[in-house]
């Protein structure tokens, strides 16, 4: 998956768009357009080890661990904001840590991400342990506060992964998962590795939304953890027991009423017949999988 160059990446002019400043606009933008495809071929060569991201990381959660995603910058950001769009509530078992806190400032990010020592000291503050998995963020590998982490999630003994884009770093050593997807050189050197971020970006949300469905989260091919917190996803969760069961809108609100707008209770109760309280102690017996409560529930009503 790496070209092995010569330099960092970002050093390396991209060869298809040295003349892309004298391009007619639809020209410019078509060049970036077609860049931007290798990202998707470089993501296809990596999806053994993005199925082995998610499957360690559904095993730590499975076994009652948490996820931590850490990174320093744009990085960060994007750790802090896939935990958040993991799951509509706040009792979850993946975090995001960004170098310097979620509340820092440009100048403060860049102070912390400079800091090793810090990165060792934010993981404590969280009490990471070895049941824990940590998914290190950094485009370069060379960030020292997520080096700092990553050495000691490894001194740990907990998993440990790094999405990056080289396989050339002391970071990379210290992956249980390396994804170092290459893309190829950015179309334009030093404009801030957009390539390389939508590699990342696209591996992230392959870990969520495989994490999601693994951890019970997504029965079919629907959310169906959404809570009632306003009118907007009170109507949310009456669509989607429609779409999940077949049923009118009223009855999705009767169920939806009855399990007190749970989702999974709601349309394990309409496709089996089960009444709200039995279909929450099926649901709790089997760790939230509405898929594995419906099959034991259709198993008993046939014996």
């Amino acid at each position: 998956m790496s070209s092995k160059p010569n330099g960092s990446m970002t050093e390396r002019r991209n060869p298809r768009s040295t003349d892309i400043d004298r391009l007619a606009t639809l020209d410019m933008l078509a060049l970036i357009h077609q860049e931007d495809k290798y990202v998707a071929e470089a993501i296809t060569a990596c999806l053994p080890e993005i199925a082995r991201l998610v499957d360690n990381a559904s095993a730590t959660v499975h076994q009652g661990g948490r996820v931590v995603l850490v990174g320093a910058g744009a990085s960060g950001l994007a750790a802090l904001q896939t935990a958040r769009d993991f799951a509509p509530d706040n009792h979850h078992d993946v975090i995001g840590l960004l170098a310097g806190g979620a509340q820092a400032k440009g100048p403060e990010q860049a102070r912390a991400a400079a800091d090793y020592a810090r990165g060792i000291a934010d993981l404590r503050a969280i009490d990471f342990n070895p049941r824990d998995m940590l998914v290190a963020l950094s485009v370069s590998g060379k960030t020292p506060w997520t080096s700092g982490a990553l050495r000691h999630a490894w001194s740990l003994g907990a998993r440990v992964a790094l999405i990056t884009r080289t396989q050339q770093s002391e970071a990379a050593q210290l992956a249980d998962i390396l994804l170092a997807p290459d893309a190829g050189a950015e179309v334009v050197s030093g404009f801030n590795e957009p390539k390389a971020r939508l590699a990342q970006q696209q591996i992230l949300t392959m870990l969520a939304t495989g994490l999601a469905i693994r951890t019970g989260r997504v029965f079919s091919n629907l959310r169906v953890d959404v809570q009632a917190s306003d009118t907007h996803w009170a109507e949310r969760q009456i669509a989607i027991v429609m779409a999940a069961t077949q049923c009118s809108r009223d009855q999705a609100k009767s169920a939806l009423a009855s399990a007190n707008h749970h989702c999974r209770s709601a349309i394990l109760m309409l496709l089996t017949g089960l009444d709200a309280a039995h279909a929450q102690a099926l649901l709790a017996e089997n760790n939230g999988h509405l898929r594995v409560a419906l099959h034991e529930a259709k198993t008993e009503f046939a014996g």
